[in-house]
């Protein structure tokens, strides 16, 4: 497990901790502190909702979710987990489409081929796995949403929460989302930085 891993898995437990106790100025004063506002409002914004639905989305997260429901997680230290399971869940009851924000219509980019898209070189290797990110949650979206997961340095207990699948389930399905994602990756690997 990661220092930074750690911190944030440490964080969210100290966060939710705080508004369980009835700190919740401290709690919020951490949220920003933290940066938690900044990764919502991405992770929103990465399922197609734009930048003003999905601050006040975490808005509304805060108030409802943190503040009121603070008290109904079992387990605390899976606090980041809960606040992640929860926000998405959030977005998926708005009924969000993925089509704000996106340079070409989902019926565009269906049609394209992914073989004939072709990788910048002038692109940095960061902007080139956040390009094929995308293009990926197009093509695959639960996948994808697993993928973020991975990104986020998430650990095979934390996914499971999440997504809802036994263990075992869990494991063998985050081993079939980097498989799917590979090839996409390659792409980046011929830039030069």
């Amino acid at each position: 497990m990661t220092k930074e891993k750690q911190s944030k898995r440490h964080q969210a437990t100290e966060i939710i901790q705080l508004f369980r106790e009835g700190r919740s100025d401290q709690a919020l004063v951490l949220f920003e502190k933290y940066g938690f506002r900044k990764e919502f409002i991405c992770f929103a914004v990465t399922r197609g909702i734009d930048y003003e639905d999905a601050s006040d989305l975490v808005q509304k997260f805060i108030i409802d979710k943190l503040y009121m429901k603070s008290d109904s997680i079992e387990h605390i230290e899976y606090a980041r987990t809960w606040m992640y399971m929860v926000f998405r869940n959030m977005i998926n009851d708005q009924g969000r489409v993925l089509t704000k924000n996106r340079e070409v219509s989902l019926d565009e980019a269906r049609d394209q081929s992914y073989e004939e898209a072709s990788v910048d070189k002038n692109q940095t290797k960061s902007d080139c796995v956040q390009e094929q990110l995308k293009i990926f949650r197009d093509k695959e979206p639960k996948h994808a949403e697993v993928v973020d997961y991975i990104l986020k340095d998430f650990d095979v207990e934390e996914v499971r929460l999440t997504i809802g699948r036994s263990y075992s389930a869990t494991r063998q399905f985050m081993s079939q989302c980097r498989k799917k994602f590979k090839p996409f990756l390659e792409r980046c690997l011929e830039i030069d930085e």
